[in-house]
């Protein structure tokens, strides 16, 4: 999978004395991007099943149109075997294990010449937090630590100053005070490593909030210096999420462009908005972090970061961020081999003895400098960027006692921040045991679909649909799931997340969504032809209405409120598409989410109240349920998710007693429903 082209092309004998006669190729590899760490054993397994034998490796960035730009990043030369020596072909050693990279003549640049400059580290004690840290005391210097046990000598490049400050060894260690003006605010640094072999390693600062994407070079942040507007934690009860994609949100795909388009939002009635993942990432969705505490820098910068934030307090919108802590990305990962250690393919130290996953390897959690960087990672956000939450994907993929550890330090000191997670199959456990405030809950979105797909075409088939709806599922759908204590403690997407509605593939077929047709779609795609079926759209109206109503927190994923159809994804065509919000299909659909939003904060009983099933209706459909709350007024809500219609009064639904008036209907005129007819 890692073999992407290779193109004919001959070589000199002289250039490889050793080798048998031949035909050089080369291959492209997308790996670990512009260095080659963490990658042999893909490079010789590929190797070794074809016949090849690594020759030599370079790093070159010539102009090469048939390859995308990852690929370009690494190019491997690759010499062929004869036929008769396949079988015993066997990859070239590689000294302790570390690829050596050598630039192209076509692209030579003279070297990079830094001062060993012993002057500008301070006499002061440097402070003992990893990375940099700015002394705000009146004095202007700045301290830098790192965590590398296997270094034999550690310095600080500063790129402006072309100074190399050398780093005193504590324990396993590296640390300097350094003098006033040193580093300060955007100041562009990177780490040399010196191995015990002399290898002599640019790497990252693992806790650098800004890098370029390219380089090992990383930028100084000083979070202080922002000035923040008055701002106030949100009661758990209020969540509306409003989920996004920072890099798909827009054309421009940045913060800024994010930051002028929140008033769309706000003015939804949505209350928090959840944004995928920040840190630097190799995927296209952000789900394979390069590192966990450096911004993804083609966004924008951390300020801004903290404008998108502060403006949305403004509008009165709580942030959460989306945080990948299971593993690190396979492309590009920063941290791989990070001081030039990792016997057997370990992954070094961050990585020693974890886990493979199916998305890359896992991190070494069962180190203590390991789980503080986890730890600051999640800090980072709600203290640098006063984040109001976290989200943390695929929490079930890390072990117990970390995800203990870490909730507990992060309410010691973030108290009233919603903590949330993805475990699936959902799991009341997350709450219970771990620390969670809130889960995802996956199976209602199923539930919905399965069902609406074999009955609200009206075609029942027999076997178990005969009966109608298979309402004992959907009551978990409107009630809180079995273990479950408060309706703060689900977090419910009945029209979907990124997970059902973007696509990877194409639109292809995927075989863990069979269930529902196979594929993954915006809701209005999934319940039927599209936007424009009107059975499709008043579906979606009803289903967004029952997860006001129902007991959880609501959560909607960008696009579905003006009834994007498709799938979604961040190529131009299935990015969020706001021509869609402009038509009169997207305005009725916008109607209604907000008249909706705005009924749940109007009423307590929608947030707070406890939920009970009243009337169920299997082979029509219908079913009612109501909310209610110690000193709010009770709210039922009916449900005809059927195609039958009841126009003159004939169909009754057992209610408990009680004078009630109409809030709200998902089929009003308004929202694109029928005049005067309350069915879909």
């Amino acid at each position: 999978q890692y073999l992407q082209s290779w193109a004919n092309c001959r070589a000199s004998q002289q250039a490889h004395q050793d080798s048998l006669p031949f035909e050089a190729s080369v291959l492209a590899f997308p790996m670990l991007s512009r260095t080659v760490r963490g990658s042999e054993r893909y490079l010789n397994a590929s190797c070794k099943a074809t016949g090849f034998n690594v020759t030599s490796l370079q790093k070159s960035r010539p102009s090469r149109p048939h390859l995308s730009a990852p690929i370009q990043d690494c190019i491997i030369g690759l010499s062929a075997l004869s036929q008769h020596h396949f079988a015993s072909a066997r990859p070239l050693p590689f000294a302790s294990r570390h690829a050596t990279l050598v630039k192209s003549s076509a692209v030579e640049a003279a070297p990079e010449v830094y001062t060993v400059a012993h002057q500008l580290k301070s006499s002061g004690e440097p402070a003992s937090a990893l990375g940099v840290t700015l002394h705000h005391d009146g004095t202007g210097e700045a301290s830098f630590r790192l965590w590398s046990p296997h270094a034999a000598s550690v310095s600080l490049l500063l790129k402006a100053q072309s100074v190399e400050v050398p780093l005193d060894r504590q324990g396993d260690f590296w640390t300097a005070r350094l003098t006033a003006g040193a580093l300060v605010q955007r100041t562009a640094y990177k780490v040399v490593i010196t191995t015990h072999d002399g290898r002599r390693l640019e790497r990252r600062d693992p806790y650098a909030h800004a890098t370029d994407y390219d380089s090992e070079w990383c930028y100084v942040d000083d979070p202080a210096s922002f000035n923040w507007s008055p701002w106030t934690l949100r009661p758990f009860d209020e969540y509306m999420i409003y989920e996004m994609h920072v890099g798909s949100f827009t054309p421009e795909g940045t913060f800024a462009a994010a930051a002028a388009k929140l008033d769309h939002i706000a003015s939804l009635g949505f209350t928090s908005i959840q944004l995928m993942p920040l840190a630097e990432f190799s995927d296209a969705w952000g789900y394979n972090p390069r590192q966990l505490l450096s911004i993804h820098g083609r966004y924008g910068s951390p300020e801004d970061l903290r404008r998108l934030v502060d403006r949305a307090h403004q509008l009165g919108l709580s942030v959460i961020i989306d945080v990948v802590l299971h593993h690190g990305a396979v492309d590009g990962n920063a941290l791989w081999e990070y001081d030039g250690w990792g016997p057997d393919w370990n992954g070094g130290i961050y990585h020693e003895g974890a886990p493979d996953t199916e998305w890359g390897r896992g991190f070494a959690f069962w180190k203590r400098e390991v789980r503080d960087m986890a730890v600051a990672a999640c800090a980072m956000y709600l203290q640098d960027y006063h984040c109001d939450g976290l989200r943390f994907d695929s929490a079930n993929d890390l072990p117990r006692d970390m995800v203990q550890e870490l909730t507990w330090r992060l309410r010691e000191q973030f108290p009233g921040r919603l903590l949330s997670a993805e475990v699936t199959p959902e799991n009341p456990m997350a709450v219970q045991e771990l620390g969670f405030d809130s889960v995802w809950v996956h199976s209602g979105y199923f539930d919905i679909i399965q069902q609406h797909r074999a009955l609200g075409r009206g075609h029942h088939g027999g076997g178990d649909w005969a009966a109608g709806w298979d309402l004992p599922r959907l009551r978990t759908v409107m009630v809180l799931h079995y273990g479950f204590s408060a309706p703060t403690q689900c977090i419910k997407y009945l029209l979907g997340s990124h997970d059902q509605v973007g696509c990877r593939k194409g639109g292809a077929w995927y075989k863990d969504y069979d269930m529902i047709g196979g594929r993954h779609r915006f809701a209005v795609d999934q319940f039927g032809g599209g936007r424009t079926d009107p059975h499709a759209t008043a579906s979606a109206r009803l289903w967004y209405t029952a997860n006001v109503a129902a007991a959880g927190l609501l959560m909607m994923f960008m696009g579905t409120e003006f009834a994007q159809g498709g799938w979604w994804d961040i190529d131009e065509h299935h990015s969020l598409q706001w021509d869609n919000a402009a038509d009169d299909l997207g305005k009725r659909m916008m109607a209604a989410v907000t008249a909706a939003n705005h009924l749940r904060l109007e009423h307590g009983a929608l947030r707070k109240g406890w939920a009970n099933i009243l009337h169920e209706d299997r082979p029509n459909g219908v079913v009612a349920f109501e909310r209610v709350c110690e000193g709010e007024p009770r709210i039922v809500t009916v449900i005809n998710a059927g195609r039958g219609s009841w126009q003159k009064g004939e169909y009754g639904v057992w209610v408990g007693g009680g004078s009630f008036e109409e809030v709200f209907s998902s089929q009003d005129e308004r929202f694109g429903g029928w005049e005067g007819v309350k069915s879909n």
